[in-house]
């Protein structure tokens, strides 16, 4: 559906660009990492639902909690049929029924198939890899045509028990010039670890894709075609993106479930009580569907002698405890154990390290923990109403005071985020950015341009005096010009100057900024710091 692909169309389209290139005879490797629930399969999906299958071969491989003898049959299985498809054949999911109707179009590859089918459930493991690595080149030879493969959570061929199955991956990619190979992750540090040692080529590399949560003007669209006739108002619609961290998934699942109750209580506008009762039904609910998620979740990693640490870690960060110093003081665990169990969350991608900070990187998952599970393990009163009735007490506390933070002029929410500073350092979309302790925050007004003003807050820190300059509106090179000459005039000499811009800058103040020695701030750098203090999102 149309508004699965809010946000994603950009990727969507360098992906087209990619299959293109391969059949003018250029590849480029592909790989979309990002989190559990941003939507990289539905993005795949299209993809291979949208390509030429003409002159291309489609296989899709969902690897995790898989094995070889699934790679093996499903890569043979979807080139049969494929092209027993486009040929106008008889297809059938049933391997040999795909082999004695492919054999007398391709014999070549119908014979290495039936060698591939002879290993499965053999344990050969080694030489049925190296019969299916080979086989997309082979059927290439024969039919001089290409194949798109798509390995699904790469990262799980660790676990299908051949020794360097990366290494092996790699040299067969390099070789096999008609086909294009595209990798998704879910699991960050892991997948670029083995980017960067196992699975590198001779020649071009992996080119990685980012895929990140839905920014606010996507979740808004995504909601927006969600709802179909139903009406929603902007500041909900904004409160969704904030709560959900922009993962699709929960949006989907949420505005379903307020779909379903405007019908039972026959509403043709959305309002926060309808927004908090399908909030109560998912999250809450023991058999909600967001709540059993985020258990299965929970259980998944909560394993063996270490998981009531693992637990207490996940609540102290929940809580609000972001430096190993009050994770270790909150869970109460040895030094070296809370840093094992860290490490451990981080892998399994629950867990982010940003400079020294860690937290939670599920949003909704976050205020799942501390809200509704936290509760349950550590209340005492087993009154079953009371739980509930906290509950949507919190959910409306927190639509409301998002709604008030949403009134606040853009100058007195920097000034909220800049007194959570604390000597910080944090790496934001490429840079490094190293945040002292801010004092004595001035809001000032800067004139230029025959009264044309922009607010400034002026902050001290004890290596000299910072200036942020706010906007809301574009920014040109004259804008630059103009913030320099005017602090130049006031008798102002800031150690660092930072544009916060909730629009764009053209190329031109991009430029000059970087010559100033400017950082920018953009709507995404500013709702990450928003985020990691657990602050709601900035929106225009």
């Amino acid at each position: 559906m149309e508004h699965s692909l809010s946000g994603r169309k950009e990727i969507l389209s360098l992906l087209k660009k990619r299959v293109t290139d391969l059949k003018e005879g250029y590849r480029q490797n592909v790989a979309l990492i990002g989190s559990l629930y941003v939507g990289k399969t539905t993005i795949l999906h299209q993809l291979l639902a949208e390509l030429d299958e003409g002159a291309l071969i489609p296989v899709y491989l969902d690897l995790e909690n898989r094995d070889l003898d699934y790679l093996a049959s499903k890569t043979a299985r979807s080139i049969l049929y494929h092209f027993c498809k486009n040929k106008g054949l008889a297809v059938s999911e049933d391997l040999s029924q795909l082999i004695n109707t492919a054999r007398p179009h391709i014999p070549r590859t119908v014979e290495w198939v039936e060698g591939i089918a002879a290993l499965i459930g053999g344990g050969r493991l080694e030489e049925l890899l190296d019969r299916v690595l080979a086989l997309p080149n082979l059927f290439s030879q024969e039919t001089d045509r290409c194949t798109v493969i798509v390995y699904d959570e790469f990262q799980a061929l660790a676990e299908f028990g051949v020794p360097g199955i990366f290494r092996k991956l790699a040299d067969c990619i390099t070789t096999q010039k008609r086909s294009l190979c595209v990798i998704a992750s879910s699991y960050e540090e892991q997948s670029k670890k083995i980017l960067a040692e196992e699975l590198t080529l001779l020649f071009g590399n992996f080119e990685i894709v980012h895929v990140l949560p839905l920014d606010l003007r996507a979740s808004q669209e995504f909601i927006e075609r969600r709802m179909g006739g139903l009406r929603m108002g902007l500041q909900l619609r904004n409160f969704l993106a904030d709560f959900t961290g922009g993962r699709p998934l929960y949006l989907d699942i949420l505005i379903q479930e307020v779909i379903n109750l405007g019908a039972i209580f026959k509403q043709q506008e959305v309002y926060a009580p309808l927004v908090v009762q399908a909030m109560e039904n998912l999250i809450f609910n023991r058999w909600g569907a967001l709540n059993r998620h985020f258990e299965l979740a929970l259980n998944r990693i909560t394993v063996g002698k270490n998981s009531q640490l693992v637990t207490d870690i996940l609540f102290a960060m929940a809580n609000g405890a972001r430096k190993v110093k009050d994770i270790i003081d909150q869970s109460g665990g040895k030094p070296a154990h809370v840093a094992q169990r860290i490490k451990y969350l981080i892998d399994e991608d629950i867990v982010e390290k940003n400079g020294n900070y860690f937290h939670i990187k599920d949003k909704l998952m976050r205020y799942w923990i501390k809200y509704v599970f936290q509760k349950r393990v550590k209340s005492i009163e087993m009154e079953p109403g009371r739980q509930r009735k906290e509950f949507k007490e919190e959910i409306n506390r927190a639509v409301t005071e998002f709604q008030t933070k949403c009134r606040m002029d853009l100058p007195s929410r920097m000034m909220e985020l800049l007194n959570c500073f604390d000597n910080e350092q944090f790496d934001l979309y490429g840079r490094t950015y190293k945040l002292p302790v801010f004092r004595g925050l001035t809001p000032i007004k800067m004139h230029y341009r025959g009264g044309t003003s922009f607010d400034v807050i002026k902050a001290d820190t004890d290596d000299g005096l910072w200036l942020l300059i706010l906007r809301k509106d574009p920014l040109a090179e004259n804008d630059i010009n103009a913030v320099t000459d005017e602090a130049r005039k006031m008798g102002l000499r800031p150690r660092k100057c930072v544009i916060v811009s909730l629009a764009s800058l053209d190329d031109g103040a991009r430029l000059r900024a970087l010559e100033e020695r400017m950082w920018i701030w953009n709507e995404p750098v500013l709702n990450s710091l928003m985020s990691l203090y657990d602050k709601p999102y900035i929106v225009l």
